[in-house]
C-alpha cells in the first residue's frame, strides 16, 4: 500500500497512534501488581528469618516492564497490521489504510518487538522466559483470532492477566503465591467485558454499554481475594466504580461517545490495579497505579488509545 500525497499527521505520530502509546501506562500498572505479590511472596518465604535479605526489585522490575511494554505494542502493531483491509473501510484515519506507515512496516516492527522482549526475558531467567514466551503466543493467536468473538474475547482477557505472572515471574518462582490466580482472574474478567463492549466499537457501542455493570465481578474479586477488605479498599473500589459510572454515561454521549467510553474504561485498568495492590496491603506501591491512571487519561487527549 504506497503512501497518499495528503496527510493530517507525520510518520512519528502516526507511529504514536499505532502502538496505542496512550494506553501503555496501564501496562506498568498491570506490572505493579507483580510486584505487590513479589513483595508480599518475599516476606512469607524469609519470615523464619529475623533479618530477611533485601529485595533486589529495580532491575528486574525494569527489564520484565520494558518486556510488557514490547509485547503489548507488538500486539497493537500487529493487530492493525492484520486489520488493514477492514480499516480502510471502518477505519481510514489509522497509520496503515492512511499510507502513514506501510503494512511491511508494521509486520516488520511488530515481529521484531515480539522477539526482543522474548530474549529480554530468558535473559531475566528461564521461569521469565516461558512465561513470556506463552504471552507471546497470546498475542499473536490473538491477533489471529480476534475477530472471532467467543476466541477473541477470552484471549485477549488471558494476554492482559498474564502480565501478572510475567512480572512474578522476574523475581523468583519462591514467591509465587496461589492467591495470584484470583488476581489474574480480576484482571481477565475486567479486560474480556472491555473487549466484548469494544467489539462494537465501529457500529454501535451503547447497545452493549450496559454490559459495564458486569465490571462489579473483577472488582468484587479484586477487593475480597484476601478476606474482608479494609477501609482503604473500599475507598479505592468506591473510586473504580465512579470511573465506571463515567465510563457509562460517555457511552451514552452522542459524539464520539464510543471512543470516549473506551477511553475511560482503559484507563480504569490502572485503578483496578490499584484495588488489587490494596488487598493485599501493600498500599506504598499503590501510588505508581494512581499515576499511572493520571497519565493514562491525559494521554488519551492527544493520542487515541483505540
Amino acid at each position: 500500500m504506497g503512501r497518499k500525497p495528503y496527510q493530517h499527521i507525520g510518520e512519528f505520530q502516526g507511529w504514536l497512534n499505532m502502538l496505542r502509546i496512550s494506553n501503555s501506562p496501564t501496562v506498568v500498572s498491570n506490572a505493579m501488581v507483580g510486584l505487590a505479590f513479589v513483595i508480599q511472596g518475599h516476606t512469607v518465604f524469609w519470615s523464619e528469618r529475623i533479618t530477611p535479605p533485601a529485595l533486589q526489585m529495580l532491575v528486574p522490575l525494569t527489564l520484565i516492564v520494558v518486556v510488557l511494554l514490547l509485547l503489548y505494542f507488538a500486539g497493537m502493531v500487529l493487530g492493525d497490521a492484520f486489520d488493514v483491509e477492514r480499516d480502510t473501510i471502518q477505519r481510514p484515519d489509522r497509520s496503515i489504510p492512511s499510507g502513514i506507515i506501510t503494512s511491511r512496516q508494521a509486520w516488520s516492527a511488530g515481529f521484531f518487538m515480539v522477539g526482543l522482549a522474548i530474549l529480554v526475558a530468558f535473559g531475566i531467567s528461564i521461569a521469565a522466559g516461558i512465561s513470556t514466551s506463552c504471552l507471546a503466543l497470546s498475542v499473536l493467536l490473538y491477533t489471529y483470532l480476534h475477530h472471532a468473538r467467543f476466541l477473541g474475547i477470552p484471549l485477549m482477557g488471558l494476554c492482559r492477566g498474564l502480565t501478572i505472572i510475567v512480572a512474578v515471574s522476574a523475581f523468583s518462582s519462591d514467591y509465587f503465591l496461589q492467591s495470584v490466580w484470583w488476581y489474574v482472574g480480576a484482571l481477565f474478567l475486567y479486560t474480556a467485558i472491555l473487549t466484548f463492549i469494544g467489539t462494537y466499537e465501529n457500529n454501535s457501542t451503547k447497545k452493549t454499554s450496559g454490559a459495564i455493570v458486569l465490571m462489579v465481578f473483577p472488582l468484587g474479586v479484586a477487593a475480597l481475594a484476601q478476606g474482608s477488605p479494609s477501609p482503604i479498599v473500599i475507598g479505592v473500589a468506591a473510586v473504580f466504580c465512579a470511573w465506571m459510572t463515567v465510563a457509562w454515561k460517555n457511552f451514552k454521549k452522542a459524539e464520539e461517545g464510543s471512543k470516549h467510553g473506551m477511553h475511560t474504561l482503559l484507563s480504569g485498568f490502572a485503578l483496578l490495579d490499584c484495588v488489587c495492590i490494596a488487598s493485599l496491603g501493600e498500599y506504598h506501591i499503590m501510588v505508581i497505579p494512581a499515576l499511572c491512571f493520571v497519565l493514562t487519561v491525559a494521554a488519551h487527549r492527544k493520542i487515541l488509545g483505540t
